[in-house]
């Protein structure tokens, strides 16, 4: 069904007939990746799988109570007799028994404890991290899959414009050359030319194929989008000084707040590894019962019931394990140097991308600008060469000419217009700033794609 719906709108596109598509916006992308997203998903659950390490090292300091209990019978034969062996019967026996004991301790004294208490806390903070990331991830990639494929169908039907109007010169060349007021020169260039646009059609189509293939892994289904073009680029950078955005990154880069909290893990490690030469000291209470019908060693079934209750402090101290603390304890300083050294290559990715997205945010809106420009510029140069072929100052060829080049710098507009945004979106996440209002606010900057872009053909009149 995908495939067919894929295909129907394709053949849409390339014949201009109006094809039925669902409006998805780029939220409604955004908010089913959301939802099916694999990587984006996975990262929920490694969150709330670390979430449950806090509760887990608070249950250290807390009372841990137990019961345990047994019971037994237990089958024997015996002679009881002073006589000695010889012609004493043997009485079978029977021995009932059981126990049962009920024991709390409450830690008192336990370092180790409190450090592993304090190191859950910043991996709890360590995963709220990762997984904030993960969403400043997912609304990155979701914008560059919306707008590759937004690019691509904007390709496509540059492409096809393009196409027809090569077509049409060729038409032209072929007529005036017919009529003897052509050149066999100008039929050979139209048709290279034509033959350029059909190729560039194809590779069009297959890049919007590969578009389309990509949004699908993203959101776990076909969606088919309408064409709706960026009208305009973001606005001015605020703030405006890469210095303040450097700034800002810093203190709310996700990267670095990673990095930050995997090193408050590390000194949390060296401090639970010292604190193993610790004693320790815990109150200890035990309750218990202890029954017995008897005993298989005496003739008299005596049964005995003892209830019991001792409450005390247990005092536990570490004097050699073999070097194994000792052993733990280097291990846990060179993993804080580790995590020291990887803050610090944090610190300096970060400041790399930070000071790269903002010049590419800078100097894509310049390259928009001068695009535009030039797209007037192109069109106008279109409308002078057809009018000049149409009194004989221009020839076919130059009409072909200024036609690519206009076509060519539409395609290139549509690509600075989506890199510019991108940039500046790369700019909000590396720097931690990045939600969703950013996407909605772009859904407003985008507008349905008009009808094709189709220029009146100009025909030489016939002499």
């Amino acid at each position: 069904m995908k495939d067919k719906l894929l295909i129907r709108f394709l053949s849409g596109v390339l014949t201009g007939v109006p094809v039925l598509t669902h409006a998805y916006s780029l939220m409604d992308i955004y908010e089913k990746a959301r939802m099916q997203d694999n990587q984006f998903v996975a990262a929920g659950k490694a969150l709330e799988a670390a979430l449950e390490k806090l509760p887990q090292a608070r249950a250290g300091l807390l009372p841990a109570i137990g019961v345990s209990a047994n019971r037994n019978l237990q089958i024997g034969e015996g002679s009881f007799s002073g006589d000695g062996y010889a012609g004493v019967p043997h009485v079978s026996r029977e021995i009932r028994a059981w126990n049962w004991t009920a024991q709390l301790t409450q830690p008192i004294f336990r370092l180790s404890s409190w450090a592993t208490y304090a190191q859950a806390d910043a991996q709890v903070v360590q995963a709220k991290e990762q997984f904030f990331l993960a969403e400043q991830e997912l609304i990155v990639r979701t914008a560059q899959v919306y707008f590759d494929l937004q690019l691509a169908m904007q390709s496509l039907q540059v492409a096809q414009a393009q196409l027809q109007a090569m077509q049409e010169q060729l038409t032209l060349a072929q007529r005036t050359f017919e009529v003897g007021t052509g050149t066999i020169t100008d039929v050979h260039e139209a048709t290279a030319k034509h033959a350029l646009s059909l190729a560039q059609r194809v590779s069009a189509l297959n890049d919007l194929t590969a578009k389309q293939a990509e949004l699908e892994k993203l959101v776990g289904e076909y969606m088919a989008l309408s064409p709706a073009p960026l009208a305009q680029i973001s606005p001015v950078l605020e703030p405006a000084n890469v210095n303040e955005w450097l700034s800002l990154a810093m203190s709310q880069s996700p990267q670095i707040r990673i990095q930050q909290a995997a090193l408050i893990v590390a000194e949390k490690e060296v401090s639970k590894s010292t604190t193993a030469h610790a004693p320790t000291l815990d109150v200890v209470a035990n309750r218990g019962a202890i029954y017995s019908s008897g005993a298989l060693s005496t003739p008299a079934d005596l049964s005995t019931r003892v209830n019991s209750h001792q409450t005390g402090l247990q005092l536990s101290i570490p004097l050699f394990a073999g070097g194994a603390t000792q052993s733990k304890v280097r291990e846990a300083l060179a993993l804080e140097q580790k995590a020291k050294e990887e803050l610090t290559a944090a610190q300096r990715i970060t400041s790399s991308q930070i000071k790269q997205t903002f010049a590419g945010v800078i100097n894509g809106q310049a390259q928009v600008d001068a695009l535009e420009a030039a797209v007037e510029a192109s069109k106008n140069s279109v409308e002078s060469n057809k009018i000049g072929f149409k009194i004989g100052t221009r020839i076919n060829p130059d009409v072909l000419n200024a036609e690519q080049q206009l076509y060519s710098t539409l395609r290139d507009l549509n690509k600075a217009r989506v890199d510019a945004v991108m940039q500046a979106l790369k700019l909000k996440a590396t720097s931690g700033t990045l939600n969703a209002d950013d996407l909605l606010r772009l859904d407003r900057m985008m507008v349905p794609a008009p009808a094709p872009v189709h220029l009146a053909s100009s025909k030489r009149p016939a002499p």
